[in-house]
């Protein structure tokens, strides 16, 4: 199984773009040793050429910019991204959705029932993709076990449930708010372990 971290920062990249702080000034003049990040994105794949995107963050074109895996390949207008996957409905794992919407066919999404209402309702991404590409619906049950990507075979996922604030734009009651959000757990032979440590190879 292959793992790529296409981005690894907090919501607002880095530097964020309103932010003055000793380390995001450092890195627009250059004078700190680091390097500007894209906001938190993997990718995952089992033969290295159709790629699970875990999160489909505001940066999502300028990550595949960087990654050739992800980038058309194989005739005029295709990319590497079998399917996507949605850890959560925040607008910094969702909002690059919108520029995958000249998908040449329907975009196969997994999520869980939480994000998909709040996708629908708060911030409908649904809506408006279906007036583009169109998504083919995948829901994640928390309890059902490891299931395989139809896109991807031989890549498997487990949920786990997270205690976890829905988005700000979220119309659910608080109360139904908890434990909404998904890890995953992958074996593509080999398992990996949870989110925390993705990319771990565990026995």
């Amino acid at each position: 199984m292959k793992v790529k971290v296409l981005g690894s920062s907090a919501g607002g990249g880095f530097p964020q773009w309103n932010c003055n702080c000793r380390n995001c000034d450092g890195v627009r003049k250059g004078t700190i040793a680091a390097r500007r990040r894209t906001q938190s994105s993997i990718a995952v794949s089992v033969d290295g050429l159709a790629w699970l995107l875990v999160n489909a963050s505001p940066d999502i074109l300028a990550q595949i910019a960087a990654n050739p895996e992800m980038q058309p390949a194989r005739r005029a207008r295709d990319t590497g991204i079998a399917a996507v996957l949605l850890m959560d409905a925040q607008i910094d794992h969702v909002t690059g959705l919108l520029m995958l919407r000249e998908n040449s066919a329907p975009l196969p999404i997994h999520a869980t029932e939480a994000v998909w209402q709040d996708l629908s309702t708060g911030f409908p991404i649904v809506s408006i993709l279906s007036h583009y590409c169109g998504i083919e619906r995948h829901t994640i049950s928390l309890d059902a076990g490891p299931i395989e990507i139809g896109a991807l075979p031989g890549l498997h996922i487990e949920a786990l449930p997270l205690s976890s604030r829905a988005p700000p734009c979220s119309t659910r009651p608080a109360s139904a708010c908890s434990n909404h959000t998904s890890a995953t757990r992958c074996a593509a032979p080999i398992c990996c372990s949870s989110t925390a440590r993705f990319g771990r190879a565990t026995k």
